[in-house]
């Protein structure tokens, strides 16, 4: 749709956060070490806005329908995805601190799939989280946004772009299919299955 731009995330975006927030799914409560939705909220709203952690707006692209964002999604190389892994962690335990070590003893299973995911290799560009607001669906955002970041991949010289989607979400894997993403690997966690899905840049 020609009305729809593609622009780098603001860091005061509270749509950005939220749509963050919404492709994390249920892990996002492990990540923050709270069982409270409004906790999850305010820890994933610091996290976009800091910079130098994984779920900041620095590796974010917003889909802008005028000052509305209808999408969001998060790509890097994978190289830098797991540098940050530390800082990210130094990150949340500053806002939760002890909660969420008490949280994480509570779900040892959450816990484990959380800390010993493996999104992706070296040499692989990755989209990392991906989410449309409910009421733009339907629309391509998540294909024009997807599209943007192979062209953001290919600026920066891979020829490989990743993802990974989880095994029941059955309309989003049909979508990475019809855009070229082929299953390489499966990742089985105690608490997340999912695909891990490449596609070949031209």
């Amino acid at each position: 749709m020609t009305n729809i731009s593609i622009v780098q995330a603001n860091p005061h975006s509270l749509a950005g956060a939220k749509l963050n927030l919404m492709a994390m799914g249920d892990i996002a409560h492990t990540i923050a070490g709270s069982s409270s939705q409004s906790v999850v909220d305010a820890t994933f709203r610091k996290l976009w806005k800091s910079r130098n952690n994984r779920f900041s707006h620095e590796y974010a692209y917003e889909a802008k329908m005028g000052d509305s964002t209808l999408g969001m999604i998060t790509c890097l190389p994978i190289t830098v995805l797991d540098k940050l892994v530390s800082s990210t962690v130094k990150q949340l335990f500053s806002h939760r601190k002890l909660a969420l070590i008490g949280y994480s003893l509570l779900h040892p299973r959450a816990l484990l799939s959380t800390i010993t995911l493996k999104e992706g290799f070296a040499g692989e560009f990755h989209i990392a989280t991906l989410a449309a607001m409910p009421e733009s669906r339907g629309m391509g955002i998540g294909s024009q946004l997807i599209h943007h970041a192979e062209a953001q991949a290919i600026k920066q010289g891979f020829s490989l772009c990743s993802l990974t989607v989880k095994k029941e979400n059955h309309l989003a894997a049909k979508l990475y299919a019809r855009l070229g993403y082929e299953i390489t690997s499966e990742v089985n966690k105690p608490a997340v299955s999912l695909y891990r899905m490449v596609k070949k840049l031209k």
